[in-house]
């Protein structure tokens, strides 16, 4: 066998996998291997691609010949041919890297409601401690430093908030590969050994929006087209590598966070179930000196942090539980030992059943209400599940045995409640970000994922059934599914939303009222039923059922206190208004909503007594809203409404014009602000103003007599 191995010689099925392997072991692996020569002081370059399936790389699948530069550099490396996650979400499995320990340590087990907790050492503290000047360049926000990453780094660099847009990414979400690329080349340029750079790139996650060429030449499948794309711009960090002649001292290890099930199980992105689509990931590691091989030997995250240390000949923290793969990559074997995994994101935002379970060699076992074992070298895709007949109850003893040792006392530290805006953004990425209550004791089949998941799929579908014009048939896809009474609760929030849109809101809140009362601990459910009744304006009903029932989770809920909040003040109670909005405000210190609000409260009473503290108060109010977001138009409209009142037509103007400038649509702004400009003598932009409020859609709803004063307002204009 050559010592470099040919990518020609993979497959993707097993079982010509397997019979490489077995060649492989006779020759590249041996137990003999030379002992490891440390080498202190190699720079270390991390590069976590999200959501990259093993598969989709050239070298571990020629099928898919997608990525030339990743398979240049496996070509050169060791490459692990069976590397496991031990999460299906971004977060969590970058914890695992990071900080060398499972969920069951570190207790980030999903991307919402997580912080990774102060106090576990980091890969980038320990080589920091060594004398490295570290740097990290991120490309999604489930990595932005507020979830606890940045612990070491001298610069963790999560800027999604590009001077030049791109049409294909959404702003405050994530960023391109080369943008990120481009940070961490600024970051590297000039710099001394040692370095330890961690560079991620987010782009293969869903939604799959590669840009040109890829858009067009991946048309048919966007997600290769993303990984492609990706690939190119790893391409160019190695050959910076190269052109500055900075490979022979750098440690490089490239790896994914997790893969992708692109529909296989029913699973069309990942976050759900735990096969291998979305387990199995890629792991290269190239270490200066070491020839090329292919190691066979199931590895995982956890170890990636233990095998740095051991080849630059730092010892490791205590707490690591992975094990170093230095001496694999001299051909020697590692303990077999269990590796751990966990898909609790449903559990923890659905209230379905965990998903947990090990691999031992060729063994899978998956705990669930429907369990399953898998046979790994005779069916890595898990076709057939071969639990049935099988007697699990030493499966299930070993895995509580395994997540007992690996658990810590205190890793509840890392639930945490997360700020209003970055649940929505989170949302905004697909996450799932429920606010769970008091979890199940027990799940039987009907709580299952399996059993579950093709409802949940079934329920997007049908609002997308909706979307495209297909109304009646959305409809009646989500009647069956609430028919056939499972626990969907996006079945129920869908259909609201479809009713909702038609104006149909008795209906709507029906359907809501319905999920509550099959599934009370939902608790989106009841922020959306009490949403829905605000919306449609019965708000003694917002009052009277916020009131009559108890719901944990109001307790760390800033939204649902601002909804009650705007529900007494329309039943015209002021001070209870302001005590809901007060609780949101304390509940979370970012959330700028309620802010505006009781700087309405505040304008309405100002105006009513004419109280100069009142006038002050409303001000302080608006502008902590604006401080807190600064796009928010409305805001600004309160602002300048409130100085408009007081006759400080100047501040007036300046709040009332960026009101106007952040959002169409704001139709009262311009009346306020050609009034403001009128009373300071611009007849011009006054006349502009008032011009635009009486053709905007609000004129039509004026009465005559307001008509008439607007008319007169603009004849006084006219120049």
């Amino acid at each position: 066998m050559p010592e470099r191995p040919s990518p020609a010689r993979f497959r993707h099925k097993l079982s010509g996998f397997i019979r490489l392997i077995l060649v492989l072991e006779g020759v590249a692996i041996s137990s003999a291997a030379p002992a490891l020569q440390r080498k202190p002081g190699l720079n270390v370059l991390l590069v976590t691609i999200d959501t990259l399936r093993a598969d989709r790389i050239g070298f571990y699948d020629p099928k898919h010949p997608l990525t030339p530069a990743i398979d240049r550099f496996a070509a050169d490396s060791a490459v692990f041919l069976r590397a496991f996650s031990h999460t299906p979400t971004t977060l969590p499995s970058h914890a695992n890297i990071l900080l060398g320990t499972t969920p069951s340590f570190h207790g980030v087990h999903d991307n919402v409601n997580f912080i990774v907790p102060a106090g576990l050492p980091t890969l980038a503290e320990q080589l920091k401690a060594a004398g490295y000047a570290t740097g990290a360049f991120v490309g999604g926000f489930p990595l932005d430093s507020r979830f606890g990453l940045g612990r070491g780094f001298d610069v963790y660099d999560d800027n999604f908030y590009p001077k030049d847009k791109d049409p294909g990414i959404e702003s405050g979400r994530e960023r391109r590969a080369q943008a990120v690329l481009d940070s961490a080349l600024d970051w590297l340029k000039g710099r001394g050994s040692p370095w330890f750079l961690w560079v991620h790139f987010y782009d293969p996650h869903d939604p799959y929006s590669p840009p040109e060429p890829y858009r067009t030449r991946y048309e048919r499948n966007r997600y290769d087209g993303e990984v492609a794309y990706t690939d190119s711009v790893v391409g160019s960090l190695f050959r910076y590598l190269e052109d500055h002649r900075l490979v022979a001292g750098t440690l490089v290890v490239l790896t994914g966070d997790h893969g992708e099930s692109l529909g296989e199980h029913g699973e069309r992105t990942h976050g759900f179930l735990a096969y291998n689509s979305v387990l199995r990931i890629p792991l290269i590691i190239r270490s200066p000196g070491e020839k090329p091989r292919l190691v066979s030997q199931n590895v995982s995250h956890v170890d990636i942090f233990p095998t740095i240390c051991d080849i630059l000949g730092l010892r490791p923290p205590a707490v690591l539980q992975g094990m170093s793969l230095a001496s694999l990559l001299r051909g020697s074997r590692g303990e077999n030992r269990p590796i751990t995994f966990e898909s609790l994101s449903p559990a923890l935002n659905l209230g379905w059943a965990p998903i947990t379970g090990f691999i031992l060699g060729a063994e899978k076992f998956i705990e669930s209400p429907i369990p399953e074992f898998y046979d790994l070298d005779e069916d890595f895709d898990e076709r057939k599940n071969r639990a049935m007949g099988k007697d699990l109850n030493a499966y299930r003893k070993q895995l509580v045995q395994i997540f007992a040792r690996q658990s810590s006392e205190g890793n509840d530290k890392a639930r945490q409640t997360l700020d209003q805006a970055t649940r929505e953004r989170l949302i905004s990425l697909g996450y799932l970000a429920g606010r769970p209550a008091a979890g199940k004791a027990t799940f039987g089949v009907d709580d299952d994922v399996k059993t579950l998941l093709p409802l949940q799929n079934r329920s997007m579908d049908a609002l997308d059934l909706f979307n495209t014009g297909k109304a009646g048939e959305g409809t009646e896809a989500l009647k069956e599914i609430i028919t056939a009474g499972k626990r969907v609760s996006a079945a129920y929030l869908n259909l609201a939303a479809i009713y909702k849109r038609q104006g149909r809101w008795p209906d709507a809140i029906s359907v809501l009222k319905m999920g509550l009362e099959k599934l009370p601990d939902v608790y989106d459910l009841y922020v959306q039923y009490i949403s829905c009744l605000y919306e449609a304006g019965r708000s003694d009903e917002v009052v009277k059922t916020f009131t009559e029932t108890t719901v944990p989770q109001t307790a760390t809920d800033p939204v649902i206190w601002n909804y009650v909040g705007l529900a007494y003040w329309n039943t015209g109670n002021a001070a209870k208004a302001r005590q809901c909005y007060e609780r949101s405000m304390a509940i979370d210190k970012k959330f700028a909503v309620p802010h505006n609000n009781l700087g309405n409260v505040l304008t309405f009473q100002y105006k009513a007594a004419n109280d100069a503290a009142i006038y002050r108060e409303a001000v302080e109010s608006y502008e902590r809203a604006t401080a807190l977001d600064p796009s928010y138009a409305a805001a600004y409209h309160g602002l300048g409404v409130v100085h408009f009142q007081a006759k400080a037509y100047e501040q007036a103007v300046a709040s009332l014009r960026t009101a106007v400038d952040l959002e169409i649509g704001l139709d009262e702004t311009f009346y306020f602000l050609g009034v403001a400009y009128m009373m300071r003598g611009e007849k011009g932009p006054a006349y502009d103003a008032l011009m635009k409020y009486k053709n905007s859609p609000s004129y039509a709803r004026l009465s005559e007599a307001e008509k008439a004063r607007l008319d007169g307002y603009i004849a006084k204009c006219k120049i």
